[in-house]
């Protein structure tokens, strides 16, 4: 008897939440105006690394950055933050490793992302995502 009731509660549950609809949260868009970033990117002329320009450092407090490719078949990355204090800088970010002036590049590079968190001095924060061609 109390299985029957059970299953006849889960029943009638499920058919209840099943005919909930949830609304979606209206996006609301702020101007192109008021939405500013500090970090611009380009690839390096040999095409051996991604420069970061960081300037216009005005309205942010700090940059992180995050740079995610596969090489070879394997996952590769750099990531740093950068104060807004610092002043304006261009980070060079390289596609493989270096030690002593030595680079040794990565190869086949496919699927880079790059994305750069802007944290605002009005306390929000603007998160950019970008698809990169090398």
């Amino acid at each position: 008897m109390k299985l029957r009731l059970i299953v006849i509660v889960i029943i009638f549950l499920s058919l209840f939440s099943a005919s909930m609809v949830l609304a979606k949260k209206k996006l609301v868009r702020l101007p192109q105006s008021t939405v500013t970033s500090a970090a611009k990117h380009k690839l390096r002329a040999d095409r051996q690394a991604l420069l970061l320009v960081l300037d216009d450092m005005t309205k942010a407090t700090s940059v992180t950055y995050n740079l995610t490719y596969v090489a070879d078949n394997v996952s590769q990355g750099v990531q740093g933050t950068y104060a807004a204090t610092q002043g304006n800088t261009q980070k060079e970010l390289v596609f493989g490793t270096c030690s002593k002036d030595v680079c040794t590049y990565h190869k086949n590079i496919t699927d880079m992302i790059l994305e750069v968190k802007t944290a605002l001095k009005s306390g929000k924060t603007l998160v950019q995502k970008y698809q990169i061609k090398p």
